[in-house]
């Protein structure tokens, strides 16, 4: 009986001194209400030429796919090590496309970076894209590949679309991230608040915590805190605070994660994005 071989990552689908694989890693904090510093970290690579990570895996070869994937993996990794997030308690989010295909060998690629790195797998949340193209199977294979190997899942871009909501059939992550655009204007959409009413009671039966991204205004966030929800993430990249005597948090959803962005918590909820100096908020790694 001839053994079945094992899926690697092709070495020679994308050479390392292609330009599409010079990715820029920045951190967005997610914070629950009331703390003072985030409780993780969701790294956000882009392409060099600043088009979106997605914009350029579409632009790839299915077949050179995951050796961008793998890209992200170790830039996210080495990045999170440089600002020192592996040294905290938060939780670091690292994004992975499903649709990507070769669900464990990527995940082997990233225990061996972590290693590498010095990153507690503990501390790694790994985040599927709720609707993933519309291919479940595909995101379905890489949330039991996570699970298999012990590793936390977020479900991001979560609207209630049908792979979703199969997703949440088939397995229990332990976050979901409510996309932008069911969040935004939430307060003048009755639509929208069913479906996010609808969400957060799934979510409190299964035990899984909710995190709302895109919040830029006080109504969404008052809408979203009277259904429940207690955890939101930045839209902006930010750096981390060092370790410092714990002080009573100025802001009842978060502190300033940064000087430069602690004049947005004199303006009307939420951290609006900054624009800091790219470089400080960035890492590229070669």
């Amino acid at each position: 009986m001839t053994a079945t071989p094992t899926a690697t990552i092709s070495a020679v689908t994308l050479n390392r001194a292609d330009a599409r694989l010079d990715l820029q890693i920045a951190f967005h904090p997610m914070i629950a209400k009331g703390a003072d510093r985030a409780f993780a970290w969701q790294a956000v690579a882009t392409a060099a030429s600043g088009r979106s990570f997605a914009a350029l895996s579409a632009s790839l070869l299915p077949e050179q796919r995951p050796s961008l994937e793998a890209r992200r993996i170790t830039l996210a990794l080495e990045a999170a090590v440089a600002m020192e997030l592996h040294r905290g308690d938060a939780l670091i989010a690292i994004p992975l496309g499903a649709a990507a295909g070769l669900a464990e060998p990527l995940l082997s690629h990233l225990f061996r970076a972590a290693l590498a790195n010095g990153v507690p797998t503990d501390r790694l949340v790994i985040e599927i894209n709720a609707d993933e193209r519309g291919d479940l199977d595909a995101a379905a294979a890489l949330a039991q590949a996570c699970t298999r190997r012990g590793l936390s899942v977020a479900l991001d871009g979560f609207a209630a679309g049908p792979v979703a909501l199969k997703l949440l059939a088939r397995f229990t992550p332990r976050f979901v991230k409510l996309d932008p655009s069911l969040v935004r204007s939430i307060d003048a959409s009755a639509s929208r608040r069913l479906i996010a009413e609808g969400v957060m009671r799934l979510a409190r039966n299964m035990g899984v915590t909710v995190i709302a991204r895109g919040v830029e205004r006080r109504g969404e966030h008052d809408v979203l805190h009277a259904m429940g929800v207690r955890h939101y993430q930045i839209e902006a990249p930010a750096l981390p605070q060092p370790d410092l005597p714990r002080r009573e948090a100025r802001n009842p959803i978060s502190a300033p994660t940064h000087r430069r962005l602690a004049h947005h918590h004199r303006a009307a909820f939420p951290l609006r994005a900054a624009r800091p100096a790219e470089a400080a908020l960035t890492a590229q790694v070669a």
